[in-house]
């Protein structure tokens, strides 16, 4: 696999390649390395994942932090720089020899260096091309740059559905959410595309867009909202924008989220109303005729706002701790709210071997979320640092140590 690519989505899509196995070889220019090496600057160095790569950014030769290794691990590194012709031509030496080739340099950018599609397709037949971009290979946009935080999460409506009503300001975003979700589905497709070749002989274009999963992350209100349903067209008594401010929301208080009296949060699952109404009031110590009006309340005519204020006094008058046997006891569907720091410590995390110790790392590396029951598809090894394999990798392409120093005077490799 041969990436030249930078940022999160599309190298984490080829860390996960290298964790099946894939040799991925990392292609940088010598003068512009990926930017997520230097997002490492900040790292503690004491708990930065590779001591070596964190000093190795602090002296300004390349290196990395932790985020860098979690997105490039299990690669090698080779530096080419691909705006002379002599690079363009390294470059596609490796490629004659390649599986996968994937990308996130925009289009205009691979049409002026001959790398596009179709020139590639046409050089290399078997070749699997793929092309990650923000939002897609055609429209108005293009061109245009979009980080997951512009093409998945802002020009897709999940931003502004996020907020807590349609006055409040809008929400904080956690960095490359998008990305990482885009990437499983790029690194699947590849997968599909390198069986059809062993089928029929044929590479193929594989094109994957942060905008384009944003949207489909939002299929199932999307469509509701194209069938006319009322709860995704904002009407009635509950829909998709309904503020979550305390004393404003309404809620189905079986399906809802609240906090208790130690400040942790508890949302509760009882999706069906009907199935599991009894049982969450038996539970918190009260009845459908002080919650609802009625023993037997007629649903749709219930106020949900009060029943909602009803509930979040109640839950907020005990501890997760002390709700938590009561919940148990009543068969009560319930997952308390995790803070996003405590996600390493996390005893379901832990058993389920999403983290995966790699030697010479200080901290787990989170791997793919989709296991393989015949492989262990793990992260091996850690990050590659700036070139570490460029002389590895030229002389596997044949070529001479005297030419190599002569491409090293000149430029083209580092």
């Amino acid at each position: 696999v041969v990436e030249l690519a930078t940022v999160v989505a599309a190298p984490t899509a080829c860390a996960i390649l290298a964790d099946m196995g894939a040799d991925v070889i990392k292609v940088e220019s010598p003068n512009a390395p990926d930017m997520s090496r230097g997002w490492g600057g900040g790292d503690d160095p004491t708990k930065t994942a590779s001591p070596s790569l964190h000093r190795a950014l602090k002296e300004r030769k390349g290196g990395g932090g932790s985020a860098y290794v979690q997105t490039n691990r299990g690669k090698r590194s080779l530096l080419v720089d691909f705006s002379k012709p002599e690079g363009i031509a390294v470059l596609k030496r490796l490629l004659s020899t390649a599986d996968v080739f994937v990308t996130n340099v925009r289009p205009k950018g691979l049409q002026k260096a001959g790398l596009d599609y179709e020139s590639l397709a046409a050089e290399f037949p078997r070749l699997i091309y793929a092309h990650f971009t923000a939002f897609g290979r055609s429209g108005p946009k293009v061109n245009d740059p979009g980080y997951d935080y512009g093409a998945w999460w802002a020009h897709t409506g999940i931003m502004d559905l996020a907020r807590s009503s349609d006055e409040a300001p809008m929400p904080r975003f956690p960095a490359g959410i998008g990305d990482n979700s885009t990437a499983v589905q790029l690194a699947g497709y590849i997968g599909l595309a390198l069986f059809h070749r062993e089928r029929t002989g044929q590479g193929q274009l594989v094109d994957a867009a942060l905008f384009r999963s944003g949207i489909a992350a939002m299929a199932h209100p999307l469509s509701q909202l194209a069938g006319g349903n009322p709860w995704a067209r904002s009407q009635g008594n509950m829909h998709i924008r309904s503020s979550t401010e305390v004393g404003e929301r309404k809620t189905q208080v079986t399906n809802a989220v609240f906090r208790c009296k130690d400040g942790t949060y508890v949302q509760l699952l009882g999706e069906t109303l009907r199935l599991h109404v009894q049982k969450t009031v038996e539970a918190l110590g009260t009845t459908q005729l002080a919650l609802f009006g009625s023993e037997q309340p007629k649903f749709k005519e219930v106020d949900w706002r009060k029943a909602t204020e009803v509930v979040d006094t109640i839950i907020a008058s005990k501890t997760f701790d002390e709700w938590l046997p009561i919940f148990q006891k009543h068969d009560v569907w319930y997952v308390r709210v995790q803070r996003f720091e405590d996600m390493f410590d996390d005893e379901q995390a832990i058993a389920t071997g999403l983290y995966a110790q790699v030697p010479g790392l200080r901290h787990p590396i989170i791997r793919s979320p989709v296991f393989l029951s015949t492989d262990n598809a793990e992260p091996r090894t850690s990050a590659p640092d700036f070139g570490e394999h460029t002389t590895q990798v030229m002389e596997e392409l044949g070529y001479s140590p005297e030419a190599l120093e002569r491409l090293r005077r000149e430029g083209v490799v580092k």
